[in-house]
């Protein structure tokens, strides 16, 4: 067997990345839910969702290799 991999859930490779795309893409789901308001659902409420989903998948990961990293470092001292 080969060193394991990353998990297919994981969709940044730094803590930093994750945070600032993760925010980047709620930002985003904030601005098309601004421009949906009023409106039946449209494709500006579906983007909206998808983005917040998204940014939302990016700081789970951000907050797990945040936490990953902090218990190596404790587990080396």
């Amino acid at each position: 067997m080969g060193p394991a991999g990353s998990p297919w859930w994981q969709t940044a490779k730094t803590p930093k990345q994750g945070f600032v795309l993760g925010w980047f893409w709620l930002l985003l789901a904030v601005a098309y839910g601004v421009f949906a308001v009023g409106e039946p659902i449209s494709w500006s409420v579906i983007v909206a969702v998808l983005a917040a989903l998204l940014g939302v998948g990016y700081l789970v990961t951000a907050v797990l290799l945040r936490r990953r990293q902090h218990s190596s470092q404790r587990d080396r001292r």
